[in-house]
């Protein structure tokens, strides 16, 4: 018994030494020269949640070294200005990236909530072979093969798409990198999806299955592609009326489980799962689905998850829903004022919170500026007024203040990636009111031009505080 216990924790041990081995990743480039690189890994399928994040500066050579302990192998996306880059990473091994020409995120940029990176794989140092080379090498290829199968369908055009696919099979061999081989699958899906002529159920058994693998980039990509919109369109259809219904008024998870799998191209009910984890945040802001019944649903699927990690991304998505939702708590953030303190919702407790999201130069948010110091003149007793204004540096908005001279809290957004997207602001400005007790009153809440101080008396009357 002893030796058996002994053997049984050298194996423990040594699995444990095996699955958390460390991975670096080393580049350099004079252009990169005192640039930020952020490194993470995803966390959730549908969201930005990394598992794994870390910003470091390249040296006065425009070097970096990073380590990190992934336990199988991963895609680690390099971010900075507007390139955002992947590279396939295993434990044990050390990546010499040859960083993408760099391109500079512009001040407009960061103001489009419509901008999106541009996703380019990273080469590395060395065998023409490593995953990654490989990885480069069929993204050029595919992008290529894919135009030509997008503008046939719109043109109307035949593909000999068998062929197609064969031939790009044929220039990558089957090796000992699993997670490619899988790869070129779902991107070969992709190819006959675009091509229109092949329906849902063949596609998702012969390049999507056999398993669900929302880790997976390439796998993610063509499941989105596939179910998007899927609950709306598939309702409409006799075989799965009585979506809708169950979504607004029964709530029912099993029910609507048992609707999503009749569909020939969802095999069980850990892809119905994740059709619903894609589809439901959708919905939510969709003007005929309830938000509070799909805030009931995600918390069904926290409860009675169809595997564990599913209840992290239903609660992390219900979180993120409900942060909007009036009576909730609004998105946390933590952003530094013009004191040079660092400020937070809870920060403001006690009051009413008019919170405006702004810049110092749009014509839209000046207009808005004289109603805001009047506020803070008039309401400080029991109104607490706060901008978070987007601005390239913070002495931007230090000096805008100073020059105007507003005495309101003016907050930089740069202190926090994704507040825009957080509080779903698309254009400027926008604004929210949160109660004394830290939940959201207005969500969101007029403009100062378009009678914010009428609504906030009639609601403090309401409540009996005036």
């Amino acid at each position: 018994m002893p030796k058996t216990g002994t053997a049984a924790l050298i194996l423990l041990l040594g699995w444990e030494v095996l699955s958390a081995q460390t991975a670096t990743i080393t580049g350099s480039d004079p252009d990169y020269k005192g640039l930020t690189i952020r490194f993470s890994i995803a966390g959730h399928p549908f969201m930005e949640r990394p598992s794994f994040s870390e910003t470091v500066v390249c040296d006065d050579r425009g070097a970096f070294h990073i380590e990190l302990e992934p336990d199988s192998g991963v895609m680690v996306r390099l971010r900075s200005g507007i390139i955002d880059a992947g590279l396939y990473v295993e434990p044990g091994k050390h990546y010499e990236v040859i960083l993408p020409k760099y391109r500079e995120l512009a001040y407009s940029d960061r103001l489009s909530p419509y901008f999106e990176p541009l996703k380019v794989p990273l080469k590395v140092s060395g065998d023409p072979m490593e995953v990654n080379n490989q990885i480069y090498r069929f993204d050029s290829l595919f992008s290529s093969l894919n135009e030509q199968v997008v503008l046939a369908r719109k043109t109307g055009r035949d593909l000999p798409l068998d062929s197609i696919t064969r031939w790009l099979a044929s220039r990558f061999k089957s090796g000992p990198c699993p997670w490619f081989d899988a790869y070129r699958r779902y991107k070969a899906g992709i190819l006959v999806l675009n091509n229109g002529r092949t329906g849902l159920e063949s596609i998702s058994r012969d390049y999507l299955g056999p398993s669900v693998r929302e880790d997976h980039p390439a796998f993610l990509e063509l499941f989105g592609a596939m179910f998007r919109d899927f609950l709306v369109f598939y309702d409409r259809t006799p075989e799965g009326r009585g979506i809708r219904y169950h979504i607004n008024r029964t709530h029912n998870l099993d029910s609507l489980r048992s609707i999503i799998v009749r569909h020939p191209a969802v095999w069980n009910d850990t892809l119905a799962d994740l059709i619903l984890l894609q589809e439901l945040p959708i919905l939510f802001y969709r003007g005929d689905f309830h938000k509070e019944a799909i805030l009931i649903l995600l918390d069904s699927m926290e409860s009675d998850p169809v595997t564990p990690r599913y209840a992290l991304y239903a609660r992390q998505l219900r979180d993120k829903l409900s942060s909007l939702v009036v009576g909730h708590p609004p998105p946390g953030f933590s952003l530094a004022g013009a004191d040079g303190k660092v400020y937070s919702p809870g920060d403001f407790k006690g009051k009413y919170t008019y919170l405006l999201f702004c810049t110092p130069d749009h014509y839209g948010c000046m207009m808005e500026y004289p109603f805001l110091s009047s506020y803070q003149m008039k309401h400080s007793a029991y109104l607490e007024v706060v901008s978070i204004m987007v601005a390239d540096k913070k002495e931007q908005v230090d000096e805008f203040m100073e020059r105007n001279g507003y005495q309101w809290k003016a907050l930089w957004y740069g202190g926090q990636d994704g507040i825009l997207t957080d509080y779903l602001v698309r254009a400027f400005p926008v604004a929210y009111l949160i109660g004394p007790d830290g939940n959201l009153v207005l969500s969101p809440a007029p403009l100062p031009s378009d009678g914010f101080e009428q609504q906030f008396f009639r609601i403090m009357r309401s409540r009996g505080e005036i």
